[in-house]
């Protein structure tokens, strides 16, 4: 299984900002080209995440579009 990796640190962990509350995020790996949210996530909540949403490492200052993991 083929797993995206941070191009900084090489972390697998991100996180994408709510779009409604800066202060919320959501943890997600991308497994296969597929966002796999946090098992806590609830999948009603969990935002829409496209090519060109920003989301960012959750080990290191790296942040991008996700098109640039996938």
């Amino acid at each position: 299984m083929t797993q995206a990796k941070c191009p900084v640190c090489g972390c697998e962990q991100f996180y994408v900002k709510d779009p409604d509350d800066e202060f919320e995020v959501y943890e997600f790996e991308c497994r296969e080209g597929e966002v796999c949210f946090d098992e806590a996530a609830d999948p009603g909540q969990c935002p829409e995440i496209d090519e060109s949403t920003e989301i960012f490492c959750n080990a290191c200052a790296w942040h991008d579009r996700f098109e640039k993991i996938k």
